[in-house]
């Protein structure tokens, strides 16, 4: 056995290699037959995922051998109440949408609503130019001119409208119907009942208070998730035959902790469930449109919603086992120890975490490197690796893969890791077998 420290990071890839659906698109199809639905019996598992078992059936069809599918339903009540929520959730309205249409992870969500939120800054500076722009209705509401999109904008407006719904107005008499919104009073700001500006401040803070309703939303969807019992227990992948010195999840669930019984992980997101003291983090990485930074909306962005959600926004500095150790190296004589190897399961490595992936190569900067990362990738790691060029720029990438602190190993299957006997688990490192014995460390300190 090798004597490599171990830390383990895990995206919601993690989650998808065990058969369960925490995808963005899984949680949309569902809650659209939430949506839909009009028994009066609970929800079953079929029913939940009824259009998904036969899209995705590979999938689906392991979901069902792996666990216990026909024991878990949404009670009806439950069905009630989120249709509720849902009727009443911009956000949700928004995003139905774009089933299908190629916004199919969490992503491709927060680059969306980025995408959403720059549309509407767009309008709300277009008014401040030109209050002209808001135009009376009979129904005491507001609508806006035509004139005031642009190509982009344009295309976007329909759903914008939905992204709206509850303090917006569709006017239905109007031939452009389908790219027309009524404003309703309170996002405009009147002098002598004559619109004079709209009101910016108002209209974020609502979208704000449906992004918080929308997360809600989607925590207990992964609260029902983690329901999911096993039908039996699973064979553990190599990288968990031996203690993790830590475990960081990116994710919401608590999958790890149920499938294999690790614990003492750090949720850096946040993780889902009523019960949970630790709410989930959901949103955009940064503040660009100055009419945002302006009017401080905050609750967009997700360090903000870390921080008031007091989750764990600490990541590997300053404090962490790899500080640790990279002390205890500059006093030990020893050249061919590498105490530290990150590895990464099931994540993008997407800009939307670039704090993170900055932080992790900011390692090996000294005379003796005391890092190894090791990136699961599932067919090809060339997505992962383009992010990963992106972030960081090349000649960092090059320098850690010349020097072999990166490498990229086929993520374990965990089918044929349970059903397929002469499937050989692969996906520790190479740089383990280089590395001295625990006994041999002892004398520096090292457990």
């Amino acid at each position: 056995m090798s004597g490599t420290r171990k830390i383990l990071l895990l995206g919601n890839g993690f989650d998808l290699a065990h058969f369960l659906p925490t995808k963005y698109d899984h949680f949309m199809h569902v809650m659209r037959n939430v949506e839909n639905y009009d028994k009066d019996t609970p929800m079953t598992f079929q029913e939940l995922y009824t259009d998904l078992i036969s899209n995705e059936s590979y999938f689906f069809e392991n979901t069902i051998n792996f666990y216990k599918t026909e024991d878990v339903t949404l009670p009806l009540e439950e069905v009630k109440e989120l249709q509720d929520k849902l009727d009443k959730n911009g956000w949700f309205q928004y995003f139905k949408s774009y089933i299908d249409s190629g916004i199919d992870t969490w992503i491709d969500f927060e680059n969306e609503m980025e995408v959403v939120l720059s549309a509407l800054c767009y309008i709300i500076s277009e008014i401040e130019k030109n209050v002209e722009y808001l135009r009376h209705f009979p129904t005491e509401s507001l609508s806006l001119s035509p004139k005031i999109f642009n190509k982009d904008v344009k295309r976007k407006y329909p759903f914008i409208n939905n992204l709206l719904k509850k303090f917006s107005i569709t006017d239905k008499h109007s031939i452009h119907a389908d790219t027309h919104m009524i404003f309703n009073k309170a996002f405009v700001k009147y002098y002598s009942g004559q619109p004079v500006d709209i009101c910016s401040s108002s209209l974020l803070k609502h979208l704000e208070e449906d992004l918080m309703g929308f997360i809600e939303i989607f925590s207990e969807y992964i609260a029902f998730i983690d329901k999911l019992e096993l039908k039996n227990i699973l064979k553990n992948p190599e990288i968990f035959e031996k203690d993790l010195d830590a475990i960081y999840s990116f994710n919401y669930s608590s999958t790890i902790e149920r499938l294999y019984g690790h614990s003492n992980i750090n949720f850096i997101h946040g993780k889902a469930g009523k019960d949970s003291n630790k709410k989930i983090v959901l949103g955009i990485s940064e503040l660009q449109n100055q009419i945002l930074i302006d009017n401080k909306a905050y609750g967009f962005v997700k360090y903000y919603q870390k921080l008031v959600n007091n989750t764990d926004y600490q990541f590997l500095r300053p404090k962490s086992s790899i500080i640790e150790i990279e002390n205890k190296m500059k006093i030990s004589s020893l050249t061919k120890y590498h105490p530290i190897e990150i590895y990464i399961w099931g994540h993008s490595l997407d800009s939307s975490d670039n704090d993170y992936i900055h932080e992790i190569f900011s390692f090996n900067q000294g005379k003796k490197t005391s890092v190894r990362v090791i990136i699961y990738y599932y067919s090809k790691p060339h997505a992962q690796l383009s992010n990963l060029i992106d972030i960081l720029d090349k000649d960092i990438i090059e320098t850690w893969m010349k020097n072999k602190w990166l490498e990229f190993v086929e993520t374990p299957d965990i089918r044929k890791l349970n059903v397929n006997g002469n499937y050989i688990d692969k996906s520790i490192s190479e740089f383990s077998k280089t590395v001295l014995k625990p006994e041999e460390t002892r004398n520096i300190g090292f457990s």
